[in-house]
């Protein structure tokens, strides 16, 4: 078994050209791509500075460059796709350093690929294996588990559980992902709980409590509820996913090279911001300087309130930025000579969850070539703050190993141990953010320009952390500068988006 290598060496192999690789297969058309919206006048045309080369700042990018707009794109790394990093594995397998998959309840996404003909992977949902309390117990066999469960809350998965308990607060996995909710009095309703309270509320157990987490990760049940509702309806509402055959980046490499390559500068971290002249004016580390008529920043308050503006920031921005929470995240990823789990009876997305140090054991192997499993870590928080804090030399073998006596016989024949942490990427230094308790104000915050300078990013909507959030963040900004902007393909409705098969 070889050794995990350095995240230096690991993020090294995953940068390369823009230039797609060949597509080797398409999908069936998702929505036909639409004539390009009319072009603004010559006289009416703007110089756009987009910050960050992600999902978001790309969408936004390309829907005015559609529109007749000068835009520019300035990203800090030496490549495209912000959190879509894809890293090679053995035999021509990728894995998943950032978003790991899509769901057929993501309007928007499905019709990006499907506009690039991007070939995909299909995976399977998670069919886990449960282990919690020093029990264990498999998502597939619900008439014996050994938690102090309610007897309503037998012989149903918790996915079930879930919805039930989600449709008795007022909630389902439908309505939470509309681009406009919530509305006002979901907020007032909300603000203040966690997922955990919302569901005290409505009768869930706290052996439930603790499945879920399980399930969905140690978030799952002690985050803001308002926050947390869309991702659970990604999670638990949609059974199909999928992945794109030689990496998720390939998405917003296609973008780039539609948009066109001289028009995204890489390797340009932005050091201060201008506002106060006739145009704006974006420095980079390099000392180079653009300037323009409005700005999109696709930045991460993480790093964005660190750079020089002048004008100063307004006060309740600076408190938006100040009081966002964001998580750290590791990925051990994990190569075995085979997916040994699925002859186990368990797979996908997840295939185990406990309360233990490994905590989540993400399963994407689905149907890709080659041959091997692929599987990865999924560590959060204080798990992933504890990994880090341990011999880089050892702490992944360490971490398997664990696995393997917990749940023995389910990963076998390891071939490769790798890992990559999103608090050490200076770009972003975090892996996901939103608002904390209390924080709904900063919905209607992030939407509102400062000055000529617009916000996107999937940590500017309810869906952080998702592509689809991040494709609908870009479209508001650039709708805010220009209201006839458009995707690339507007999808049509998303019962009709169901359809969509590999």
């Amino acid at each position: 078994m070889q050794t995990q290598s350095s995240r230096r060496d690991f993020l090294r192999q995953s940068l390369g050209a823009l230039v797609l690789a060949p597509v080797l297969s398409s999908l069936p058309a998702f929505a036909a791509e639409g004539p390009p919206p009319k072009r603004v006048a010559a006289g009416d045309s703007e110089k756009i500075l987009v910050l960050g080369a992600g999902m978001s700042g790309l969408t936004a990018a390309l829907a005015l460059h559609r529109r007749g707009h000068d835009v520019t794109v300035i990203e800090y790394q030496p490549r495209v796709g912000g959190r879509l990093l894809s890293l090679p594995l053995a035999d021509g397998q990728f894995t998943e350093a950032g978003g790991g998959h899509f769901r057929a309840n993501m309007p928007y996404v499905l019709g990006y690929i499907s506009r690039f003909g991007l070939p995909l992977l299909t995976l399977n949902d998670g069919l886990p294996r449960y282990y919690f309390e020093g029990k264990a117990a498999d998502g597939a066999v619900l008439d014996n588990w050994p938690w102090d469960l309610h007897e309503d809350e037998r012989k149903v998965t918790v996915a079930s559980t879930l919805n039930r308990y989600l449709i008795k607060n007022g909630i389902d996995t439908d309505t939470v992902l509309d681009a406009n909710w919530p509305d006002q009095a979901t907020l007032d309703r909300f603000d203040n709980l966690t997922v955990g309270d919302a569901l005290r509320k409505t009768g869930a157990s706290e052996a439930f409590l603790r499945a879920m987490e399980a399930h969905g990760g140690t978030f799952s049940t002690g985050s803001a509820a308002i926050g947390t509702f869309p991702d659970l309806a990604y999670h638990f509402g949609d059974q199909n996913l999928y992945r794109i055959q030689g990496g998720n980046e390939r998405l917003p490499q296609a973008m780039a090279k539609a948009l066109g390559g001289q028009r995204v500068v890489l390797d340009a971290p932005v050091v201060a911001i201008d506002q106060s002249g006739s145009q704006v004016s974006v420095k980079v580390k390099d000392g180079r300087q653009f300037t323009g008529d409005r700005i999109i920043s696709t930045i991460p308050f993480t790093v964005l309130q660190d750079i020089k503006v002048t004008p100063g920031w307004s006060a309740r921005k600076m408190a938006m930025f100040q009081g966002f929470e964001w998580s750290n995240t590791v990925k051990v990823v994990v190569q075995t000579k085979s997916p040994t789990w699925l002859a186990k009876g368990v797979h996908g997305w997840p295939m185990a969850g406990s309360d233990r140090p490994w905590e989540r054991v993400i399963d994407i192997t689905g149907n890709e070539p080659g041959g091997h499993g692929n599987l990865f870590f999924y560590l959060n928080d204080r798990n992933a703050t504890a990994y880090l804090n341990k011999p880089r030399e050892s702490r992944g073998r360490a971490l398997v190993g664990m696995f393997q006596s917990d749940l023995p016989g389910l990963i076998e024949d390891v071939i490769d141990i790798k890992e990559f942490a999103w608090s050490e990427q200076p770009w972003i230094r975090a892996s996901f953010g939103g608002p904390p308790l209390g924080g709904s104000w900063m919905i209607q915050e992030w939407t509102k320009p400062e000055g000529r300078l617009h916000f996107a990013g999937d940590f500017t909507t309810m869906k952080t952390g998702w592509v689809e959030g991040a494709i609908e963040s870009g479209l508001r900004a650039a709708r805010q500068i220009d209201p006839a902007a458009q995707a690339e393909v507007e999808p049509g409705l998303r019962q009709e988006n169901r359809s969509l098969k590999t």
